[in-house]
């Protein structure tokens, strides 16, 4: 039986409800309006005080001020704490310096060093094909002097900015010291193509694919050498992914092309949950050998979603250690005066339904802990000491033996005459 009310007693609920509603919607507005004044405050409090810092100093400090510096360091200092390992602050060289790596092609010297123990520039790598090159610079010379002026005196930084930027056709005169002998040089800039990688095919029928870089140009690179060996004469791959970490994931789809089927390999989560695909390929003609990848705690970015894919897409199984878990797109930010930022904008998900390997990074199926150099050539493996390249070779050809035998024995199940 329907139970029917009064119209003073309706008009009452509407109102309760209406000042329910108000209560919930102010509430709600006045949080958010707490916040964002909150946050005004906030930044006014460090302007002001940045003032009364910059007064001070400019008053009573003894010592000149560096403005670019100055500028450079607070503009640094604010993106160092957003808890974005991957967010930097460029200056205009940097920047410039970027974008050149990136595209596969740079002008410089061909060094590429860090900071040595004693406050020195120690060389870590030169690229082929480059001045340094030519003069016979190694891996492991230390840089003590540039302009006649020390490293020590300079600063690293001051010294290593020097080195490293400067238009095609200028000079830069430095000092190398080697087992106690020094040599001085004096390098003309010159362009040349930055080495991403190269392949080499053992003695055992395996091609081995070693990065250096992923960059623009790693995906025809990668074509280029597929198309230099016969798959008839190859038993399986192996991808050298150690010490590569980049951001550039133009590439990926080309690299990956030759090994896996087609499909989505992997897309960008944004922050408001929009997606974006980064990595796909069109499928065709690829193989299905058996595939091994090395990596460690520095394959990252774009080199640790080769490596991942490889691994859900080609059976391929990683050797090594776990791996960086850099597994965010990040984009940059330019200004009008050639600096930028780069900032982490969304997660990278590979299509795999396990495969999301940010922060906690790649686990190896066969952890292989080594802290020596990696092998240079390895067409050397057997006789070098590089136990991880070593166990990538033991690995796949196990692989391929198992896989071998399987064929035979379906061949051999097919061909055979039926019992009566």
């Amino acid at each position: 039986m329907n139970k029917k009310i009064s119209l003073g007693i309706a008009i009452s609920i509407a109102a309760i409800a209406c000042a329910v509603t108000f209560v919930i919607t102010m509430t709600v507005s006045l949080n958010n309006y707490n916040g964002k004044i909150a946050n005004v405050q906030q930044r006014e409090e460090i302007y002001t005080k940045l003032q009364e810092i910059d007064s001070y100093v400019r008053n009573y400090s003894l010592y000149e001020i560096n403005d670019e510096g100055m500028k450079t360091g607070v503009y640094s200092g604010y993106l160092t704490c957003i808890d974005d390992v991957g967010a930097r602050y460029y200056t205009t060289d940097e920047y410039y310096y970027k974008t050149r790596i990136e595209s596969g092609s740079i002008v410089g010297l061909g060094i590429v060093f860090e900071r040595e123990s004693g406050g020195y520039i120690r060389i870590t790598d030169v690229y082929d094909g480059s001045p340094a090159a030519a003069e016979g610079i190694l891996p492991g010379d230390d840089i003590i002097s540039v302009e006649g002026v020390s490293v020590l005196e300079l600063g690293y930084d001051a010294a290593s900015e020097q080195l490293r930027y400067g238009d095609e056709g200028t000079r830069r005169r430095f000092v190398v010291r080697r087992n106690g002998e020094e040599t001085e040089y004096n390098l003309v800039r010159a362009a040349f193509d930055i080495p991403t990688l190269s392949a080499a095919l053992l003695d055992n029928g395996l091609l081995c694919f070693t990065f250096s870089a992923v960059n623009e140009a790693t995906g025809k690179k990668m074509a280029q050498l597929i198309d230099e060996y016969s798959e008839s004469l190859i038993t399986g791959y192996i991808f050298d992914l150690r010490g590569v970490s980049s951001n550039v994931y133009s590439s990926v789809s080309e690299i990956l092309s030759p090994f896996v089927g087609g499909g989505e390999i992997a897309s960008a989560v944004y922050k408001n949950n929009s997606t974006k695909i980064v990595a796909e390929t069109a499928g065709g003609d690829f193989t299905n050998l058996p595939v091994s990848i090395i990596i460690d705690e520095m394959t990252g970015g774009s080199a640790e979603l080769i490596a991942e894919a490889l691994r859900d897409h080609a059976g391929g199984i990683t050797v090594g250690e776990n791996s960086a878990g850099d597994g965010t797109l990040r984009e940059t930010r330019t200004f009008n005066d050639g600096t930028a930022i780069e900032i982490s904008v969304a997660v990278i998900r590979p299509s795999a339904e396990n495969g999301a390997y940010n922060e906690t990074g790649i686990a190896p199926e066969f952890v292989v802990e080594y802290d020596g150099a990696h092998e240079s050539d390895p067409l050397n493996y057997a006789e070098s000491e590089d136990i991880q390249l070593k166990k990538a070779v033991e690995v796949i050809i196990s692989k391929a033996s198992v896989a071998a035998e399987a064929a035979a024995a379906e061949e051999n199940a097919s061909t055979a005459s039926p019992q009566e």
